[in-house]
C-alpha cells in the first residue's frame, strides 16, 4: 500500500524528468538555424535562433557580435564582441571582431586601443600593425607610421600594400633614396602602378 501511495508522485517526477530532457536542445542545430538564416540575409531571425539558448558563452557571444555587426546594430556588436574578449581574455579573434564596429564608425582611438590590445597577444599579426601604420599615416605621425609599416614589410617583402607605404611614409620623413627604392620595389610587384610613379616623379 506504501508503494501505492507514492506512485502518483513518482509519475510526476517522470513526466517532469520527461518534458525536461524533451526541453533540451542541441546547440549545434540552432547555430546551424543562424547560419542558415544569415545566408539568407535574414539577421534577426539569425539572431533569434541564438537567443533560444541559455546564457552567453564564448562562441554564442561572439557570433551574436557578428550578426548585429552586420545588422549594422554597432553598439550591440561591441557589446558583444567585449563579452567574448572578457570570458577568453587570450582570443585574438574576438579582437579582431571587435574592429569591424568600430571601422564602421570610423572611430580611430578606438581601434587604436583595441589594434594595440590585439598586438600584446599577437605581436606580429601583418594585419593590425599595417592597420596601426595607417592610423599614424593619416595623422601625419610619419615617424609611428613607419614602425608598423616596417613590420609588415621585413615580414612580407613582396607585398604591395606595405612597401607603397613605406616608400611615401620614407617621403614624408624627408628619407629620399630610401623612398625611391621602395617605389621601385613597389613597380617590381606591380609594374605601370600609378601611385608609386608619382613618388618617384615627385622625387625627381
Amino acid at each position: 500500500m506504501e508503494f501505492l501511495n507514492k506512485k502518483p508522485g513518482m509519475i510526476i517526477l517522470l513526466l517532469l524528468f520527461t518534458v525536461s530532457v524533451t526541453a533540451q536542445v542541441d546547440p549545434s542545430q540552432i547555430f546551424a538555424g543562424s547560419y542558415r538564416y544569415e545566408s539568407s540575409g535574414d539577421y534577426e531571425k539569425a539572431i533569434g535562433e541564438l537567443n533560444s539558448l541559455n546564457g552567453y558563452d564564448y562562441h554564442k557571444s561572439l557570433r551574436l557580435g557578428w550578426l548585429y555587426y552586420l545588422s549594422k546594430d554597432y553598439e550591440t556588436s561591441k557589446k558583444f564582441y567585449n563579452r567574448a574578449a572578457e570570458i577568453e581574455p587570450q582570443a585574438v579573434e574576438a579582437l579582431l571582431g571587435l574592429c569591424y564596429p568600430l571601422e564602421a564608425q570610423k572611430n580611430s582611438e578606438e581601434l587604436e586601443k583595441v589594434y594595440k590590445q590585439i598586438l600584446t597577444l599577437d605581436k606580429m599579426n601583418s594585419k593590425i600593425n599595417y592597420a596601426l601604420g595607417n592610423i599614424y599615416y593619416y595623422r601625419k605621425d610619419f615617424l609611428q607610421a613607419e614602425i608598423y609599416f616596417n613590420k609588415v614589410q621585413r615580414m612580407y617583402p613582396f607585398d604591395y600594400y606595405s612597401t607603397l607605404m613605406c616608400g611615401w611614409t620614407r617621403y614624408f620623413l624627408g628619407k629620399k633614396n630610401e623612398a625611391k627604392k621602395f617605389f621601385n620595389i613597389v613597380l617590381i610587384i606591380a609594374p605601370g602602378d600609378q601611385s608609386a610613379k608619382d613618388g618617384l616623379n615627385l622625387l625627381k
